[in-house]
């Protein structure tokens, strides 16, 4: 063999080497790259696959390996809640604007104090309610057409062979044709129908629901202030004062949760709803004096609202698993609906 050849040879297995050790960046964790490469006995072929190798992909083969990636079920869960979180923002900030334009901003009128006990228990933001509650109160920050109003539509609700559920649907828009047609939609598209207005009323009474903490106020309240939970716990509160205080007050109905000893808190969203010691149901009139009533004398309201409640529990309409499902979709269709505040209905499930 003539010094030239075996140079040029040399020069080859040099070349074959460095290409054997190539790797390309990997493209994931989760993925091993194999590079592989059968090197010709024939010094001449060789030297052309080395030479050739930067433009000849087909010699590199990746391999994927099977992986799991934990990072991204917690990545669409977390962008699922942080959805069903903004949509209730909006709702809440939007009940309050329109509380506060009807107030004119007055912290002391029952509507806006509702609205605001209610965005508290979604955990809406202290400044993006100041700003509701001024862009409400001041009509120059909002443009002409864009005043929300309520707007409220009975059905009936076909879940199969249960029958039928009665819905009444509370709504807050400021595009009521807009409203009007997406309700119509999601209720005909589960072959529902729309009813005149008020058409459910004969089943359901509008009265007031005030929940009471299990522990008395150990502040004193501050105008507006609707939402009042104690940072310290202080002294339990008294069933039988609490009863006496209620009536008093113009309440027609109490109704107590369980005792402290026999809730097992599991997380701190547990522990928040338990915290609801009791609660009063009234006329939608005497709601705002039973408050205060309640404050004056040291009781904590945690959420008071307004709601539309069975009248007697023998309209109830029990569902089997399959129509609890098919409405339990309809539920979540108005849920997805911004402009949707509440949905009563007169369904009962198995396992409640």
């Amino acid at each position: 063999m003539s010094a030239f050849a075996s140079a040029r040879r040399r020069v080859d297995l040099h070349l074959l080497r460095r290409c054997a050790s190539y790797s390309s960046p990997p493209l994931r964790h989760t993925h091993r790259h194999v590079c592989s490469m059968v090197p010709d006995t024939a010094t001449t072929s060789s030297f052309q696959q080395v030479s050739n190798f930067p433009q000849q992909t087909n010699q590199i083969q990746i391999r994927h390996m099977a992986g799991h990636n934990k990072w991204s079920k917690i990545k669409r869960k977390k962008a699922a809640n942080d959805v069903a979180r903004l949509k209730d923002h909006t709702k809440a900030a939007r009940a309050i604007e329109a509380a506060s334009r009807a107030c004119q901003g007055d912290m002391a009128d029952i509507h806006l104090q509702s609205t605001i006990s209610a965005a508290r228990g979604v955990q809406l933001p202290k400044e993006r309610m100041e700003r509701a509650i001024e862009r409400g109160a001041n009509p120059h920050m909002k443009s002409e057409g864009e005043e929300y109003i309520v707007r409220r539509y009975d059905g009936m609700i076909p879940t199969g062979n249960s029958g039928k559920v009665a819905v009444i649907v509370e709504t807050l828009t400021e595009n009521r044709n807009r409203t009007a047609a997406n309700v119509r939609h999601l209720v005909t598209k589960t072959g529902g129908e729309l009813l005149p207005t008020g058409a459910n009323e004969w089943m359901f009474e509008h009265v007031g629901l005030i929940w009471v903490s299990r522990y008395m106020s150990n502040s004193h309240s501050v105008v507006g202030d609707s939402h009042e939970v104690p940072s310290i716990k202080s002294a339990e509160v008294d069933m039988d004062a609490l009863l006496e205080c209620a009536l008093e007050g113009g309440a027609t109905d109490v109704e107590f949760g369980p005792e402290e000893s026999d809730i097992g808190y599991d997380d701190d969203d547990d522990a928040d709803a338990t915290d609801h010691y009791a609660t009063i149901k009234c006329e939608l009139n005497d709601m705002l004096q039973l408050v205060q009533t309640l404050k004056v004398d040291g009781y904590a309201t945690t959420q008071f609202e307004k709601q539309w409640l069975l009248k007697d529990g023998g309209n109830k309409m029990l569902l089997d698993n399959e129509s609890a499902e098919k409405f339990e979709k309809f539920l979540n269709s108005m849920d997805d609906d911004v402009d949707v505040t509440n949905v009563f209905h007169n369904a009962s499930f198995v396992d409640e």
